[in-house]
């Protein structure tokens, strides 16, 4: 792939890539259900279009959930407001009556959500083709893209209804704009990149890494050339970033502007709806203890762009049960996301990284590094532990580092390289088609042996239900027992099913006789007592669906 030979060929070679991952995206996401969180997504999302209010699912910020639902507006679906969940306000379960129980089918809703998703994938793709080649020629650019395409966490996480993929595009430009300005210092550029800070805020709240990133990426300039790069320069830019992106994030909350002045005593008293943010923040976090008192003494209102900002930061203090190495903690560890990095990155993109960072000691690319170091770093200081997917936005710039590095290679093992790594990367991703979300390299023993090291939404969010119908199909089984992690309906699918024993019925366990099938997250005691399923966990499975449902043969034997 030498540099002089792309020339011309550069686009189309970057269509054809992008209509390969098109296909991958949309040929794997017809065949899964829905991930745990999808439905809750999409009824947020809904429900901001037609009702006009941003009080469900807070801890995200709206603009994903505003385009996910943007197809939904064509199929009209009925919103439950009628239904019980909706009326204690049980948004969670709301999403699975919106989904399952609504005069549209949920697999064409849940597919016309998802494309939107596939489109930002390939714009992030797009991205990465068109800043690579302009930063660091062709050759490094289709390397680049090339190692998007087929990654299988890329591809895992860029069909589904959350937030990840819009995160990972928004902070990439974030950075891509930055940098633009950097080198040019148009005012137009400086403004774009204030847009785009603003539509990653509104993204994921976690692209707030933004600002520390750009000071960075500021003060490598200023090290080099202080006379152009001063202190008070720095200041102006920032405030005008700050500025623009705060007038995005008011248009994103449109419908909560009203929310934005204080609540007076007497608009109190006239209206007993208001809601405070004093009263309403979660302030289980510095942040949280801040805004509560700031609240209190400004008399500010519950704006949900505040509240969930409150939420992320709770969720992160306190954190939820995580599961690494065979190990369950509350807060998670430390080197969670190294040692998950380490496990389900391609063996190809880990090698690739192991030459940039010895390359990078004679030539470091700060413009990839800096958001790579960052981030990895706030990611590692969470104790929120539960995927590889909060990982997702690093990648973009270890593809770009990468083929950066392999393209400056001027010995005939770079040029070999720049054909191999892509190559082998595409081959370990093709053996684990269609079940992107299970992938785990091959150093760490491939899909089959994920639980060892993690499980949740690294190998296991309820996506295979469709996949296990299909196995009962071709076997001729007519009902199994199962415990399923997941928001899926069982039923809608066609599988009646028996919750199998709880951990204190072991007579029951005894009188079992049906095929059982146990998603991968609660055998291994997550979110579930450990003990309930140690009879099944010294057993050996008939069959992996997907790699996140276990079926075992629990059958008495006929005579």
């Amino acid at each position: 792939m030498p540099g002089h030979s792309i020339g011309r060929f550069f686009w189309p070679a970057v269509a054809g890539l992008l209509l390969i991952q098109s296909f991958l995206l949309v040929s794997s996401a017809l065949q899964e259900t829905q991930t745990w969180d999808e439905s809750y997504h999409m009824l947020a999302g809904y429900s901001y279009w037609k009702l006009g209010r941003l009080d469900i699912n807070r801890e995200h910020p709206p603009l994903g959930k505003y385009l996910n639902a943007l197809p939904l507006l064509f199929l009209a679906p009925d919103l439950p407001v009628n239904g019980e969940a909706w009326k204690r306000s049980d948004y969670v379960e709301a999403g699975v009556d919106f989904l399952y129980h609504n005069r549209v089918d949920a697999d064409t809703m849940l597919f016309a959500a998802r494309c939107v998703t596939m489109l930002l994938t390939l714009a992030l793709g797009l991205a990465i083709a068109w800043w690579g080649r302009r930063r660091y020629g062709g050759a490094a650019a289709l390397v680049a893209l090339t190692l998007f395409v087929f990654d299988p966490n890329i591809l895992a996480h860029g069909r589904y209804v959350t937030t990840d993929t819009i995160a990972a595009l928004f902070i990439f430009l974030g950075v891509v704009t930055w940098e633009t300005w950097l080198d040019s210092g148009r005012r137009r550029h400086l403004a774009l990149a204030g847009v785009v800070f603003g539509l990653a805020i509104v993204s994921k709240f976690s692209a707030l890494i933004l600002v520390p990133i750009c000071v960075a990426l500021y003060a490598l300039r200023w090290r080099k050339n202080k006379k152009d790069f001063s202190l008070a320069r720095c200041v102006k830019a920032c405030g005008l970033m700050a500025a623009l992106a705060a007038v995005v994030v008011i248009a994103a909350y449109a419908p909560e502007a009203k929310l934005l002045l204080p609540a007076t005593r007497a608009m109190r008293q006239a209206d007993s709806s208001i809601q405070t943010l004093r009263d309403t923040i979660d302030a289980r976090s510095e942040y949280g203890e801040l805004m509560r008192w700031l609240g209190g003494r400004l008399g500010l209102q519950a704006h949900s762009f505040l509240v969930g900002l409150g939420a992320v930061a709770a969720h992160n203090t306190v954190g939820q049960e995580s599961y690494l190495l065979g190990k369950l903690a509350e807060h998670g560890w430390w080197y969670y996301f190294p040692v998950l990095f380490a496990v389900k990155t391609p063996t190809a993109t880990l090698v690739g990284v192991l030459i940039a960072l010895v390359a990078a000691w004679r030539r470091p690319r700060f413009e990839l590094l800096v958001p790579v170091v960052l981030y990895f770093a706030a990611s590692m200081a969470s104790g929120l532990n539960i995927g590889l997917r909060h990982l997702l936005p690093i990648y973009p710039f270890l593809f770009l580092l990468i083929g950066a590095t392999l393209a400056a290679w001027r010995l005939r093992i770079g040029r070999l390289a720049l054909w191999l790594l892509p190559a082998a990367l595409a081959a370990e991703s093709m053996a684990v088609y269609p079940h992107y979300l299970a992938f785990f390299n091959a150093p760490a023993g491939g899909p089959g042996a994920g639980p060892r090291y993690a499980v949740d939404s690294n190998i296991d969010w309820g996506q295979d239900i469709k996949k296990l119908k299909r196995w009962m199909d071709a076997r001729g089984v007519p009902q199994i027992c199962l415990c399923y992690f997941g928001r899926a309906n069982p039923e809608y699918y066609g599988i009646p099913n028996v919750e199998p024993p709880q951990v204190n019925e072991q007579e029951n366990w005894k009188r079992m006789d049906c095929y059982t099938a146990v998603s991968v997250t609660p055998l291994v005691g997550v979110y579930t007592p450990r003990e309930r399923f140690d009879i099944l966990r010294r057993m050996e499975p008939v069959a992996k669906i997907g790699y996140s449902i276990y079926v075992y043969d629990l059958r008495k034997k006929r005579p």
